[in-house]
């Protein structure tokens, strides 16, 4: 991906990458020398992907000067090219990185005057699977577990469970105790096996079961309960120690909600999508 200067001479057939444009530059004002450089494509490319660059270089048609040479800096390595002409042109491949990285193309052409035009690139690779959506988004809640309402719930049959229920069921239980302000804090029930992972930074709306997978088990605190959640908060839960997972929002945790009637108020309302 670095050879550029034979490959150059080679007439300009390579493999670098690049594509998201980190805005262009001239230096010179009106007497620059003009630059185009233009991918095929634009913006996150999957990675492996060969996309076609033109470059395209000429005088300026004021100063009339002719072109001196044409640098291109990679990561690591610049390479310049000896043009000698009033036009240049040349059009080559490049091959997006892999998933999650970027690499940077800075193209900076010369006159005979010593003015330049400078024009940069970025491309990040993407991810070459689509993966697997989450089904359908379900809303879910649960009270204090002190209350006269349902203090737990049953993420596998997406159902409120009183406290009296099997607890095995219980993947979200309400840990407050009874007399203490509702802080919608949840624990599992014994036997229930589902276990959580914090995960703000992941995209609820966008990411894939294949994503919730990678991240539960990239090293994060799994966790057999979540201790004063805010609204807002992002959570990964392996169902009942098997193969499926859920994807956990929490909406709103309000203390004062009073659907009891009782002395043990709070609610809890989240959303949640889940891979089965």
């Amino acid at each position: 991906m670095k050879k550029l200067s034979l490959l150059f001479m080679l007439f300009g057939i390579t493999t670098m990458t690049f594509l998201s444009s980190c805005g262009d530059s001239t230096n010179a004002g009106e007497d620059a020398p003009l630059l185009t450089v233009t991918p095929s494509e634009s913006g996150n490319v999957v990675e492996g992907t060969v996309v076609t660059v033109e470059v395209s270089a000429g005088q300026n048609p004021t100063s009339k000067k002719d072109l001196k040479t044409l640098t291109v800096a990679t990561p690591g390595t610049d390479t310049t090219i000896t043009i000698n002409a009033p036009t240049y042109s040349v059009t080559f491949n490049v091959t997006a990185p892999q998933e999650g990285q970027s690499d940077t193309y800075t193209f900076t052409l010369t006159d005979k005057a010593d003015v330049s035009t400078t024009k940069s690139f970025t491309l990040t690779g993407t991810s070459s699977s689509t993966g697997t959506n989450f089904g359908a988004e379900i809303s879910g809640a649960f009270f204090h577990i002190g209350g006269t309402e349902k203090g737990a719930y049953d993420l596998v049959a997406e159902t409120q469970l009183a406290a009296s229920a099997n607890d095995a069921n219980k993947d979200m239980l309400n840990s407050d105790i009874a007399g203490d302000p509702f802080s919608g804090s949840w624990k599992t029930g014994t036997g229930n096996g589902t276990r959580y992972v914090k995960a703000n930074s992941f995209d609820y709306a966008n990411g894939t079961v294949e994503d919730a997978t990678t991240y539960y088990n990239s090293g994060a605190n799994i966790l057999s309960q979540a201790q004063n959640p805010q609204a807002g908060d992002i959570f990964i839960a392996k169902l009942r120690g098997g193969n499926d997972y859920a994807l956990i929002k929490v909406v709103s945790i309000d203390p004062n909600d009073n659907t009891c009637g009782c002395g043990n108020k709070g609610k809890i309302t989240f959303s949640f999508k889940k891979s089965n």
